[in-house]
């Protein structure tokens, strides 16, 4: 890329009226040789701190929060430049001042070219389909649908909402007359090739501009009312000048006003944004899709450091905010979910004066998004023991993406709480959860037959009940576990080492399972004996079995005795 020259930057730098920039985001008012104001970096402020400094008025500062900069750093910081070049080049194009670039090569300024004439290209799209919505007959069931959404006029007008007429290749035909090519339509996402002609891309479909943070448009989202359309919703074609992962629908509105709030609030779809800004929530954006990419978390984190999710109430909603939280992981972000009525979405609830309110309000009482979803998955897990299991696997993998921490802490309690582990299997939850733990399964596989599951139960209960276990661990000989490391845990716990974090690592997966077998109430002296028996039983049959192959009939004889007695006493306390 060419790099601007420092000629022109400090043209910028000096032609740039910062005065009416900062105008457009905070009332100034003239007093003692200066410009003040309202800090728009900090929160909500009684007496203006914020000034732009004398002589030249080309820098401002911040006496409550010290922040300071110039124009070029108010475009970053402000008007969503995303780089210091942008930063320039906007400045530039706002205030006519001639920018020149150093080593540009033919093929760098051919490229640069192309790419202002696709973005005058897509706003002059943008400009044609909302004129559209309002003058066309065509257009009426797309005017009567948004309206009798609840959504007024102001609102449709001020997002730039409009309508793609189905003629087949209207907006191709007027881009033609305006002197725009083939190629640059095809290549700008607004057509496509049809033999040797090109027609639109959208036909009558109610059309969202969808833009960068400092509004721009990038690319459009089409609905139609069409119940026999295959696809309700088409986007722009992925490109050099679309790619959705990191776009956000309505930034550059929200922007501003998360700047002040302190948190942007995340719905799914383009008319949930348009609900919450009928609510009165101003920092609402779109994800366009199933869940937040990490792209789109990075952009949010640049001007708000919490981020409200409110997508819905089921199932799909749930997930699409964990894989959310997932992908922003690694950005310093706070999370907070909006629980909002099962079956109803922002779109919905805007629809009168009684749903907007409710909306406002469930937008200001969110709840922290991770306890959210942890209470939501154990909910959904119930008593049984195997989803149980399913969800404390699951909720361990997600805290392990979190840096440690007092809160990390906190979700462990919780969920050791919510799902009644025993305090074993907490600390078990605790280490696994550690951002630098290895990835462990929380939860051991299933045994492999009833014998192991029966080793383990009497395992367990040994270590729960070792005062009425201590007979069966003398009597019953390593032999009677056809499980290798169900014999060394029982030779551990004959020992009397029934701390399970002091065995070796090998047998981290016997611990584990008997962690989980240990989460139920203690075992009384009869559960301990029948779990004995029914170890040894099996023992028994084998010996028998064996002694029959070795043809030695006087032990088989004897073990098949003892086999007799043991069913006699299971009999007997059943």
């Amino acid at each position: 890329m060419p790099l601007i020259s420092p000629d022109s930057i400090e043209s910028v730098r000096q032609g740039a009226d910062l005065v009416e920039l900062v105008r457009g985001r905070v009332e100034l008012v003239r007093r003692g040789g200066r410009w003040w104001g309202r800090c728009p970096f900090h929160g909500p402020e009684r007496t203006p701190s914020f000034s732009l400094l004398p002589p030249d008025f080309r820098r401002y500062y911040c006496h409550g929060c010290g922040v300071s900069g110039d124009a070029i750093t108010w475009m970053r910081e402000q008007e969503g430049a995303a780089t210091f070049a942008e930063a320039i080049e906007s400045l530039a194009e706002r205030f006519s001042i001639p920018v020149s670039f150093e080593e540009e090569t033919p093929q760098d300024q051919a490229r640069r070219e192309a790419a202002e004439r696709r973005r005058r290209l897509l706003d002059r799209a943008a400009a044609f389909y909302a004129e559209y919505l309002w003058r066309a007959d065509e257009a009426a069931p797309a005017r009567e649908y948004l309206l009798g959404r609840g959504f007024e006029e102001e609102l449709v007008r001020r997002l730039r909402v409009g309508y793609a007429p189905g003629g087949g290749a209207v907006l191709s035909g007027r881009a033609l007359k305006e002197g725009f090519r083939r190629e640059e339509l095809i290549d700008a996402g607004l057509a496509r090739r049809r033999g040797g002609q090109v027609g639109d891309f959208f036909t009558s479909r109610i059309m969202f501009p969808i833009g960068d943070s400092q509004g721009r448009v990038q690319g459009f989202g089409g609905r139609t009312l069409d119940p026999n359309e295959r696809a309700k919703y088409v986007n722009s074609p992925e490109g050099p000048q679309f790619t959705k992962r990191k776009l956000l629908f309505g930034l550059a509105e929200a922007r501003v006003a998360a700047t002040k709030s302190r948190y942007f609030v995340v719905v799914e779809g383009y008319t949930d944004v348009m609900g919450l800004l009928a609510a009165g929530i101003d920092s609402a954006v779109a994800c366009m899709g199933t869940s937040l990419t990490t792209d789109q978390i990075r952009l949010l984190r640049r001007w708000a450091p919490e981020v409200k999710l409110c997508f819905d109430a089921d199932t799909a909603g749930e997930q699409a905010a964990w894989r959310s939280v997932e992908a922003g992981a690694d950005v310093n972000l706070e999370w907070s979910a909006v629980q909002l009525p099962s079956g109803q979405d922002p779109g919905e609830m805007a629809a009168d004066e009684a749903g907007r309110a409710a909306l406002a309000s469930a937008i200001h009482t969110s709840q922290p998004l991770v306890t959210s979803l942890i209470e939501s998955r154990v909910a959904r897990a119930g008593s049984s023991p195997r989803e149980r299991e399913a969800a404390l696997t699951v909720i361990a993998e997600l805290l392990r993406r979190f840096p440690d921490s007092v809160e990390k802490d906190d979700w462990v309690r919780l969920t050791a709480s919510s799902l009644q582990l025993s305090p074993g299997m907490e600390e078990r939850l605790r280490q696994a959860s550690r951002s630098d733990a290895p990835v462990v399964p929380m939860v051991a596989p299933q045994a492999s037959s009833p014998e192991e599951v029966r080793e383990l139960r009497f395992l367990a209960m040994a270590i729960a009940a070792p005062a009425p276990a201590r007979p069966y661990l003398e009597g019953l000989p390593p032999a009677a576990f056809q499980n290798e490391g169900h014999r060394r845990a029982f030779a551990l716990i004959r020992d009397g080492q029934r701390d399970l974090d002091a065995w070796p690592d090998d047998l981290a997966q016997v611990g584990l399972a008997l962690r989980i077998e240990l989460s139920g109430s203690a075992p009384t002296a009869a559960e301990v004996r029948e779990a004995a028996y029914r170890v040894e039983l099996p023992m028994l049959e084998r010996r028998a079995a064996e002694m029959r192959r070795t043809g030695d009939e006087k032990g088989r004889l004897e073990a098949l005795d003892l086999a007799r007695r043991v069913r006699a006493a299971l009999r007997a306390d059943a």
